[in-house]
């Protein structure tokens, strides 16, 4: 904490996890601004390929199709006619995309392309009612969309330093994957915060990952370290080498594809880019990446896996984990898959719980301030970014009022 004076020390105030005032301000700052991901291009690989992607905070459908010129697009799944849905499928393949109500069909492109009686309109101009398509850019394989029409940065803007340090890493292997989602009744910035400390480790995870990310030389589990790159943080996480597996655990991970993120084991054939494990720690076992806002990427050698927050309220929010593994080759690589998975689950399970009580608590109006231990560094940070993004969006409404306000002045 102490390489970033600029955060301070003291207690964080908790004001913005739980006022549903700020988190209205949140949602236009924030998550109208910032890119979002929303898939992968092994998705839709070939022309004609969709898929759709849910986000929850906005009761929005996102249509992701790959057209004949091989270029993705994302598009609001909106009709230009009467504003139905014209995909129901959550993926697929098509020539276009058909209304179901009354049968406007546009292409892969987003053009609208059909019209039933198209002579019974009153200048209808098919060029303008194409579906509404969405800023899209990809970084290493993952779609982003930006709900704003002029986006206040490129992806690679946004990303920055901490996009360009994690660049290489082999996110195309692990193409089995598996999923978990689930509604929490706890403000999305609590459940960010719970991924990106392990002092809690110790204590609350004793039946489950303690002793490989933590253990006898690392009793509080302490990072390794924190790197912060603009909005996003990255935190490596400490690994138990010596770490003893009962029968069947070791069964598994003896015969998984690539190490677990639960076993403290590192394959030494993956070539980590520069932000993965960025010291070089010989007892290193994963990096807890932050793509700020509502993206965490935890990163092992072998595997890696992503929790993506979308909050419903200020003490509400959707929360959906993938994991990607390289496939099974064998029955016995597929049994250690699946410990992984479940390993994955009951830890997270535990955090989840712990999470509403903590939300309780805030909402009741019984704790002001949270005190931060030194290596509770990224919620401190992300209380940091998250005030300052606020911030400037607001100080700019203002600013264009003022000016509007100016101008029209002079205009009379």
């Amino acid at each position: 904490t102490l390489r970033h004076p600029e955060l301070g020390t003291g207690p964080v105030p908790t004001d913005i996890y739980w006022q549903p005032e700020y988190y209205q301000r949140e949602l236009d700052a924030i998550f109208k601004r910032a890119w979002l991901c929303v898939g992968r291009v092994e998705q839709a690989p070939k022309p004609g390929d969709f898929f759709q992607k849910k986000i929850p905070t906005f009761d929005l459908s996102v249509i992701v199709a790959r057209a004949k010129d091989g270029k993705l697009r994302a598009f609001h799944n909106v009709c230009q006619h009467r504003g139905n849905h014209v995909e129901l499928r959550d993926h697929g393949h098509c020539v276009g995309f058909t209304c179901p109500f009354h049968g406007w069909t546009y292409g892969l492109d987003g053009k609208l392309v059909g019209v039933p009686d198209q002579k019974a309109f009153f200048n209808l101009d098919k060029g303008k009612l194409g579906l509404h398509q969405l800023p899209l850019e990809i970084w290493e394989g993952f779609v982003f969309v930006n709900l704003s029409a002029e986006p206040p940065m490129t992806l690679a803007e946004f990303l920055g330093e901490h996009g360009r340090d994690l660049e290489g890493y082999p996110f195309h292997r692990g193409t089995a994957i598996f999923e978990y989602e689930g509604v929490i009744d706890c403000n999305w910035k609590c459940l960010v915060d719970s991924f990106c400390e392990t002092y809690h480790v110790p204590i609350l995870h004793r039946h489950s990952v303690k002793d490989t990310l933590a253990g006898p030389d690392n009793p509080h589990g302490r990072l390794i370290d924190i790197r912060l790159k603009g909005p996003h943080r990255t935190q490596s996480v400490w690994g138990n080498m010596a770490y003893q597996p009962n029968p069947v655990q070791g069964l598994a991970f003896r015969h998984a594809p690539g190490p677990s993120v639960t076993s403290g084991a590192v394959d030494d054939s993956t070539v980590l880019p520069k932000g993965l494990n960025q010291t070089r720690a010989p007892n290193w076992s994963i990096d807890v990446t932050v793509f700020f806002p509502n993206w965490i990427v935890v990163m092992g050698s072998g595997m890696y896996f992503t929790h993506q927050m979308w909050p419903l309220a200020a003490n509400k929010v959707v929360w959906q984990m993938r994991g990607f593994m390289r496939p099974a080759q064998n029955a016995a690589q597929r049994f250690g898959q699946e410990n992984s998975m479940v390993e994955l689950r009951d830890a997270v399970l535990e955090d989840c719980n712990t999470l509403e009580r903590i939300q309780h608590s805030l909402d009741q109006g019984l704790l002001s301030e949270f005190v931060c231990h030194d290596h509770e560094l990224a919620p401190r940070h992300q209380y940091h970014v998250v005030k300052q993004w606020v911030k400037d969006y607001e100080k700019g409404l203002k600013k264009q009022r003022k000016a509007n306000k100016k101008s029209a002045g002079k205009n009379k």
